[in-house]
């Protein structure tokens, strides 16, 4: 007898196993009649379909479309991988197949909402009782109207049933995500409770609503907040309780993973938020408010948060300690310098609104009062007020005055833009030293980019200075406008120091001018304007008046450009001398004028000079100018081409031109100058050689060597006489 009853289970559990194997073809219109009633909809099985006997008898059947109700809309209500369809017992035994539990395996439906309410109120309707509903991995899609929401929930499992008072037990889990940002979803939210639907009178909810700890970075990513990257977790519970139309909310958040000491302001709780609203669930609105906080206050408030979710949070932050804010950009991973201190307070009203066109759709103002900033090695920067306005990724400081170190102060005002890094920064200053810019503002604004600053040893200056970049991996230039006096300036191949006394510098990232310029080098005054290339290979451009000078000044200011004197080694061609850089890159060109120039007792009156200087040649353009000689009445006409290379073992300044009107004892010579001299200075005479092809009363011809005077005639006499202090007054000598 033991030995049937185990052979029988055995066949029975054989045949259990082997059911599955077996086409469940003839109960497949049964089943689409059954499951058409249940859902209140047309269902077409396109898969094969089977039977299930163990652990739970069920038929099964792949691939199948849920229709929707024609009424709402032509889209299928779901699509589902495989369908599982448990029967109720006591009907089979009668013969029919009546669905106890429905399960949907991997379905995509569409829950959607219009003027007649929701396309799953048949579902759960009171006049026929609904089977239990389950839903494994699916994807629930929002329409509204035919217009579908951009977010949707993934990965959601749901289990619907009925209780025996008639209520409607439901258990949710799922991870909201949006079509246009990827399949990745901000979080994982279940929803565990009660709906009661009376026969009369709209229907109230019981509901705990629970989100897991999810990474802050998700949120910023689904909300479209790329600029920032916040560390750390969310999580929070609320309970919805009340008529659907104007449920209360009670709800507290949880930030886990940030320092106690961070950002967040909570009193007494470094990482709880309490807060409290309602719910209007057919109107889709809801509103939330923080219950306490004397620093932190929260509102949010949505809407169509089924069809086009809008909806908005308002920070309120009052008194918050600046090193929070400090902390807050670390937590946000924001590039802060190393060791860098906050005091003083922080404030802020910042509402962030979606959607939006700006990544990071937040608008609102924030400011500082009594602040105070201290960077490793540079001078503090005291902010006693500053204002900043926030528009989206676009943050701007309202000008804003700033104590830099003990005694210099500057107005700044900030334009930048979270998203892309770009930086606007404009500083005025006030009458500033420069010796400050060595531990003050200078290393704030980086002096080194500053035109003639930072060659400075003493004086002051104001103005205006803007940096500007335009993202990120941009280093970034300055430009700007200011003035300086009493500025004590090293230039390269100037020897000794040039005093600007006053001088108008604009800047940007081609070139310097300075305008208004009035300096002195050596005793010598000049005035007029500059311009100085940003590129190493452009011409600097000048336009300088000199009231006074001599050749022994020009000579001194030119003499870091000749070519040292030939020495022993240079002479055994053992080295050679080093062609200094500046003078590589030297390229002058423009006009210079010396209303009266002294040449070895001769006055020039006024010289103006075109000059065109590159490198180690150079050449002046002399306009026609007035030669006066010490004692002789009137002046001779001067005008011609100065040209030299100085960097030759015996340079030469070589002079072209044409002298006209110089007086004589008996009338007035002109003609032709072919001149070389070693020197500008007292030494000019002696070093003077050329030739003067003059046209004279007595027609004679005038050549000098190295300060030896020879007249020639046509008729072939000569006469010599050397030329010796005073050098002039010249008188023709009598004819032999």
């Amino acid at each position: 007898m033991k030995k049937k009853i185990s052979l029988l289970a055995l066949v029975l559990i054989a045949g259990a196993l082997a059911v599955p194997y077996f086409s469940a073809a003839p109960a497949r219109q049964s089943l689409i009649n059954a499951l058409e009633t249940a859902l209140s909809r047309q269902v077409r099985i396109q898969g094969p379909t089977r039977i299930r006997v163990l652990p739970i008898p069920a038929i099964l059947a792949d691939d199948v479309t849920i229709a929707e109700d024609p009424s709402f809309s032509l889209e299928p209500f779901a699509y589902v991988t495989t369908i599982e369809v448990q029967p109720a017992f006591l009907a089979l035994l009668s013969g029919r197949l009546e669905p106890a539990r429905i399960r949907l395996t991997e379905p995509s439906v569409n829950l959607m909402r219009s003027s007649r309410g929701w396309n799953i109120e048949s579902l759960i309707s009171r006049k026929l009782r609904a089977p239990e509903l389950e839903v494994r991995n699916g994807r629930l899609n929002f329409k509204q109207d035919n217009l579908k929401n951009p977010f949707y929930l993934t990965n959601t499992l749901v289990d619907i049933s009925a209780t025996s008072t008639g209520d409607i037990k439901i258990f949710a889990s799922a991870e909201p995500a949006r079509t246009d940002r990827g399949p990745q979803g901000f979080g994982v939210f279940s929803l565990r409770g009660l709906a009661h639907i009376p026969n009369s009178g709209e229907p109230t909810l019981d509901f705990d609503l629970e989100l897991q700890p999810s990474a802050l970075h998700a949120f910023n990513f689904f909300f479209g907040a790329r600029g920032v990257n916040f560390a750390g977790k969310l999580a929070g519970k609320a309970h919805i309780q009340g008529p659907w139309s104007r449920a209360s909310i009670q709800s507290t958040l949880r930030f886990e993973g940030l320092e106690p000491q961070g950002f967040l302001p909570f009193s007494g709780k470094s990482n709880r938020l309490d807060l409290k609203g309602t719910l209007d669930l057919p109107g889709q609105r809801f509103a939330l408010d923080s219950t306490d906080g004397d620093h932190l206050r929260v509102r949010m408030r949505a809407r169509e948060f089924f069809y086009s979710p809008r909806g908005g949070l308002l920070l309120d932050l009052r008194g918050v300690a600046a090193a929070k804010l400090l902390d807050l950009g670390q937590e946000a991973s924001v590039p802060l310098p190393a060791g860098i201190q906050a005091e003083g307070l922080f404030h802020g009203v910042i509402s962030y609104t979606w959607p939006s066109r700006e990544h990071v759709p937040a608008q609102g103002m924030v400011w500082f009062s009594g602040a105070k900033l201290v960077l490793p090695d540079q001078p503090p920067l005291t902010i006693p007020e500053a204002f900043a306005t926030v528009d989206g990724s676009h943050w701007r400081l309202q000008p804003a005055p700033v104590g830099v170190g003990e005694s210099q102060n500057a107005v700044f005002e900030v334009d930048w833009n979270a998203r892309n890094g770009a930086l606007k920064l404009d500083i005025a200053t006030q009458l500033v030293s420069v010796r400050g810019l060595k531990t003050g503002l200078g290393l704030l604004v980086q002096a080194s980019s500053l035109p003639l600053l930072a060659q400075s040893q003493s004086g002051s200056w104001q103005g205006n200075l803007r940096y500007q970049r335009n993202e990120d991996a941009d280093p970034g230039q300055w430009s700007g406008q200011f003035t300086v006096r009493n500025l004590e300036v090293d230039l390269e191949g100037v020897p000794g120091h040039v005093m600007i006394s006053t001088g108008a510098i604009s800047f940007n990232p081609a070139s310097t001018q300075i305008r208004r310029l009035r300096a002195e080098w050596d005793g010598a005054e000049f005035e007029g304007a500059l311009t100085l290339p940003s590129r190493s290979d452009g011409p600097v451009s000048l336009n300088l008046v000199c009231p006074e000078a001599s050749g022994a000044t020009i000579e001194k200011l030119l003499g870091p450009a000749q070519r040292p004197p030939t020495g022993l080694l240079e002479k055994m061609r053992l080295r050679r001398a080093a062609f200094p850089d500046w003078l590589r890159r030297r390229h002058v060109v423009g006009r210079i004028v010396i209303k009266s120039l002294n040449l070895a007792g001769a006055v020039l009156s006024p010289v103006s000079l075109q000059i065109n200087w590159r490198s180690s040649k150079a050449e002046a353009l002399l306009a026609p100018s007035d030669l006066t000689l010490p004692g002789q009445p009137g002046a001779a006409r001067l005008e011609g081409k100065i040209s030299t290379d100085f960097w030759q073992p015996n340079p030469l300044y070589r002079f072209e031109g044409l002298l006209a009107h110089w007086p004589l004892d008996r009338g007035q010579a002109a003609g032709a100058l072919n001149l070389r001299m070693a020197f500008l200075d007292a030494s000019l005479l002696g070093s003077l050689d050329g030739e003067l092809a003059l046209t004279s009363p007595e027609a004679a011809r005038i050549l000098l060597r190295q300060g030896k005077l020879t007249l020639e005639w046509p008729d072939g006499r000569r006469k010599s006489l050397m030329l010796s202090p005073p050098y002039w007054p010249f008188s023709w000598p009598v004819e032999p």
